[in-house]
């Protein structure tokens, strides 16, 4: 835990930030369930939706890795929607969104544009901790339609993402007052409140 004070606006951004995360979370049949929402400032994130998955799962298809790209950008939505701006807060949740989009569409062949092909991109190096940029397998072009199917991928999340938190904006406030009144709430606080 951190010790220092967010100011009123700034804890309030977050709250809507992992509002949105939770009710995306909540609505999607797809994702797992919500273990727990906080607005405490842990290492260097501001808040967190923790998932807890009901069974061990080793195997996901594309609805269930859309419906988590969509997760991951539920936070910018719910932004978007309350401020008509996004924040720099949701860093780590781009990061991750983009990532599994890049795997989907050029290393698990989820991309009816891009086939059935797998491509290496670079390697992370188990000991050095680093990324090692190997040559290319592919042309320019292939890496132009790679690019613009993460894009796409990106873009129909986020969006999806904003309809559905706009959808229920009810919820969103209410899940966000209660986060700021308690900073954090459990899955039987959210069955209540949802």
């Amino acid at each position: 835990k951190r010790e220092e004070v967010l100011n009123e606006s700034e804890r309030r951004m977050t709250a809507y930030h992992e509002a949105g995360h939770a009710i995306v979370a909540w609505m999607l049949p797809d994702v797992d369930p919500v273990h727990k929402v906080t607005i405490i400032p842990r290492g260097q994130a501001l808040g967190l939706t923790q998932l807890l998955p009901e069974d061990e799962q080793f195997h996901f298809g594309e609805r269930k890795l859309h419906a988590q790209l969509q997760l991951l950008l539920g936070g910018r939505a719910a932004e978007k929607l309350v401020y008509n701006e996004y924040g720099a807060g949701g860093e780590d949740d781009l990061l991750k969104a983009t990532r599994l989009a890049r795997r989907m569409v050029g290393h698990w062949g989820m991309s009816d544009t891009v086939g059935p092909v797998a491509f290496r991109f670079g390697e992370d190096h188990p000991f050095l901790g680093k990324e090692f940029h190997e040559q290319r397998e592919f042309s320019e072009e292939t890496a132009h339609v790679i690019d613009q199917e993460v894009q796409r991928f990106l873009n129909d999340a986020s969006d999806a993402a904003f309809h559905l938190v706009s959808e229920c904006r009810d919820d969103l406030d209410r899940v966000t007052e209660a986060l700021l009144e308690h900073e954090e709430l459990n899955r039987g606080a959210l069955v209540e409140l949802l």
